[in-house]
């Protein structure tokens, strides 16, 4: 009798464990429940907010909730970056990250209070970018090989300018010369002064955003002379690609994608990253982004993030190379 009796309690209790269980199960709220923080940690109208903007409406329309851009600028994007890893880690604050903020920082960035690689997690990859080498339509030069030929019998003598220190227009050119053997002297800009320089023929180059440069090549204002990167743009089907001009080593493309602050739920990034890949995947996003020289990477969460984890030495190298000085 007594037997019976521990064994009815046992029974008893393995059943209230069960619905306790099942119970405090059905209490999770399915996610998301409120709106959700897209970070750009940059200024507004450039590449990075407009994809940003783009993957938020994308999350918004497949999760059911608003996902509101949120820009927070300054030190070449490491303010928003810690902002977010500094974050909840509930899947409710999202950062859009880049090879600068998530890479190229931990070499041009001293004190960095974070470390990217380790405290966000990647979620999903979007895009890899490349630049266009440009030059004012005032310039002689019709070809990639007339410049590099006016640029060895002058060494120094011709400019580019970049957007900063340590930004992929300023990283792609120290690439460029490394790889072409040639010499250029860097103007660095922090504005939208540079592209006045360049069109008002004050300086000879840019290694500039496909979009930002279309509308004055298609003006005459600009002359493209490749292509940095690995793929020619559909807006550019003409111009090659600095391998395809005998320089393969030239190339340099940044890139750029979702991450979370470390510690979110596994679930939670599975649902993020399903419908990032859904979003970059879309024939009209890839057609869209093709024609600025932006094509989806395809990476996925554990992936992503050994590809995030691999690029920070490599990055650390590059800055190195161009010989841009921790700040």
């Amino acid at each position: 009798m007594q037997r019976r009796s521990l064994f009815s309690r046992a029974v008893g209790w393995a059943a209230a464990l069960v619905l306790c269980s099942g119970a405090v199960q059905a209490q999770v709220p399915p996610y998301p429940q409120r709106p959700i923080v897209l970070v750009v940690p940059f200024g507004t109208g450039n590449i990075a907010d407009n994809q940003g903007r783009m993957i938020a409406r994308s999350l918004a329309a497949a999760l059911g909730r608003p996902v509101v851009v949120e820009n927070k600028p300054g030190a070449g994007g490491s303010i928003g970056t810690e902002f977010v890893a500094r974050a909840p880690a509930d899947g409710y604050t999202l950062l859009y990250g880049t090879h600068g903020t998530q890479a190229a920082n931990s070499a041009l960035y001293a004190n960095g209070r974070i470390h990217p690689a380790q405290d966000l997690r990647g979620v999903h990859s979007l895009f890899r970018q490349s630049t266009v080498l440009v030059a004012p339509a005032s310039r002689p030069w019709r070809t990639l090989k007339d410049m590099l030929e006016a640029a060895r019998v002058a060494p120094g003598h011709l400019t580019y300018a970049s957007s900063g220190v340590g930004t992929q227009t300023h990283l792609a050119a120290a690439k460029f010369q490394g790889a072409t053997k040639v010499t250029f002297t860097h103007v660095p800009y922090n504005n939208q002064s540079s592209m006045t320089d360049l069109l008002a023929g004050n300086v000879d180059l840019s290694f500039s955003y496909a979009e930002s440069v279309l509308q004055h090549m298609e003006g005459g204002r600009l002359r493209a002379l490749a292509i940095n990167g690995k793929t020619r743009l559909s807006a550019l089907p003409d111009v090659p690609t600095v391998g395809e001009a005998g320089y393969p080593g030239a190339a340099l493309e940044g890139w750029s994608g979702v991450f979370v602050p470390r510690g979110t739920p596994d679930a939670i990034v599975s649902r993020l990253a399903k419908e990032i890949a859904e979003a970059t995947e879309a024939s009209d996003v890839k057609a869209s982004m093709a024609k600025i020289g932006s094509y989806p990477m395809g990476l996925s969460d554990a992936a992503f993030q050994s590809f995030v984890e691999a690029e920070v030495p490599r990055w650390r190298e590059i800055v190195k190379s161009a010989g841009a000085e921790a700040r």
